[in-house]
């Protein structure tokens, strides 16, 4: 068996003076703003669009899903491009196909024609997240990468605060269309503000592209993606074409593997995957892609329909986290200057548990300023915990790695939003179901009697019993949504042993 050969050339820190650092970490901010606007923001617009364009729900959620499969398939091959073109010219290349891909979804004239492009979108997208990292990375000493991912995490938050505001206000006031159009003024920003304050750097000699790596990697990726997308619609593995997503993603990931363990030149250097400090940041990412979505995904349905509040509400709410998260990240970088992350990365995980706890405590009357402080708590937590994570993930990685790295980290986030969301949604339909059968068991006619029942309710005639069938049904799915609650709460607190396996030596300063 041959031993896999890493890239060879080098990509040694460059680091720059303090204000031009400064100026390297404010570029980054609209990258991962614009990110974060258009993410949710189309979450928000998607019913206003299915109905411009009369399609179904599964045909309009190929507008989400063919965004996530480009972006989760051409990730990885961002590692490998920044060797070859340079971070800087990568960007702005990226951030230009995205700003011109963006154009072309909000001109769209058919839903074919949107999903084409918004799966465009999501190749140059992919990009995004781990070319930031790198750039940051090469700009600034180990012992100030807290600080500047503290930036860049608030960059994304501004982008996760405006979205749902933006989105929800525009489909409302004018057309879904404007929600895309509102993003092109963050891109310019993005573009210009890299190009002026973007450090030239990154070309290392590397090998051909890995073509064999690339396809396995795309087939595992695409058919889990189809996969955990399409399986609540089909029943999961009551379904041929489930099964048969999971073989093919399950042969990908076989063949990947086996490739990048024998090969020479690989798409992804397999050294990355030994490196204790960035595997453990790869499961925490992916618990926070986890939380961080899933959350996304639930609470507005909570607000809107059980707590009876308006989609502009469910937005204004949601975007408290944005909130949150920027003071996190803020005090997260403070904090973490030369010292030990433990406490940062413990206090970021009870925040976050402590919030989903509290939520799975809601009820249908609960005021909707004591909803918005939650989500803040829970915003603080994901900026205090993602800062550290991030920084830990890289803190012993080989600058000559940090390309795979940075894209394999920005994966398992993606990954993690999958999955998480997959699970929760099976969780919620399997509890909302038990939940329906306990209720119905509990509801007799003596009970129904003792009841305070409204006046235009006769459960002796058959609009009573749809009425009362419709409440059985919404209280139901109300008692899974704090079940699902309960489960991040948990699945939060499982997290605290790894923080035991994290580095704890204090960060020793790098010489420049």
């Amino acid at each position: 068996m041959s031993e896999p050969m890493a890239n060879t050339g080098t990509d040694q820190p460059t680091f720059l003076p303090p204000r031009e650092r400064f100026w390297v970490a404010v570029a980054i901010v609209p990258c991962g703003s614009m990110q974060g606007m258009d993410t949710f923001a189309v979450s928000v617009a998607l019913p206003i669009m299915q109905g411009s364009f009369s399609a179904t729900i599964t045909e309009i959620s190929w507008v989400l899903t063919s965004y996530l499969v480009a972006a989760a398939i051409f990730m990885p091959f961002f590692g490998w491009a920044s060797r070859k073109v340079g971070r800087k010219k990568l960007m702005l290349i990226t951030i230009a196909g995205f700003t011109i891909c963006t154009v072309f979804v909000a001109t769209s004239n058919s839903l074919i024609e949107l999903i084409l492009y918004r799966f465009a979108q999501g190749i140059f997208s992919a990009g995004l997240n781990p070319l930031s990292q790198q750039v940051l990375l090469a700009a600034y000493p180990r012992e100030e990468h807290p600080k500047a991912f503290s930036w860049m995490s608030s960059g994304r938050m501004v982008g996760v605060m405006l979205g749902p505001i933006l989105g929800g206000f525009l489909t409302e006031v004018l057309d879904w269309r404007w929600v895309f159009w509102a993003n092109i003024p963050v891109t310019i920003a993005a573009f210009y503000l890299v190009a002026r304050h973007i450090p030239e750097g990154g070309i290392q000699k590397t090998a051909k592209f890995d073509l064999f790596g690339f396809i396995c990697l795309s087939i595992a990726i695409l058919f889990l993606q189809l996969m955990l997308d399409q399986g609540e619609r089909n029943a999961w593995f009551e379904s041929y074409m489930i099964i048969g997503f999971a073989a093919l993603a399950a042969i990908g990931t076989y063949l990947f593997t086996i490739h990048i363990m024998t090969a020479k030149n690989t798409y992804v250097d397999p050294r990355v995957f030994l490196n204790r400090d960035f595997f453990i940041g790869m499961v925490m990412v992916f618990m926070l892609g986890f939380m961080i979505y899933g959350m996304a995904g639930l609470l507005p349905k909570v607000v809107q329909h059980h707590m009876g509040h308006t989609p502009m509400s469910a937005g204004i709410v949601m975007s408290m986290r944005g909130i949150g998260a920027i003071v996190g990240a803020t005090i997260a970088g403070w904090m973490l200057q030369g010292k030990d992350p433990r406490p940062t990365v413990l206090l970021g995980l009870f925040s976050m548990a402590g919030s989903m706890w509290l939520l799975s405590w809601l009820t249908p009357e609960t005021p909707l300023i004591y909803v918005s402080f939650i989500v803040i708590l829970q915003g603080f937590g994901i900026g205090a915990f993602t800062v550290p994570i991030t920084a830990c993930a890289f803190y012993s990685l080989d600058a000559n790695l940090r390309p795979d790295g940075t894209v394999m980290n920005s994966l398992a986030r993606r990954l993690g939003t999958s999955i998480g969301i997959s699970i929760l949604v099976s969780v919620l339909v399997h509890h909302t179901q038990s939940a329906r059968t306990s209720l119905t068991e509990h509801i007799t006619a003596e009970r129904l009697r003792k009841l305070p029942m409204p006046e235009n309710w006769d459960v002796n005639e058959e609009i009573g019993v749809v009425q009362l069938s419709r409440m059985v049904d919404l209280e139901a799915e109300f008692l899974g949504f704090l079940y699902d609650f309960q489960l991040m709460a948990v699945i939060m607190l499982c997290l605290i042993p790894l923080v035991l396996l994290m580095r704890l030596e204090p960060v020793k300063r790098e010489s420049r």
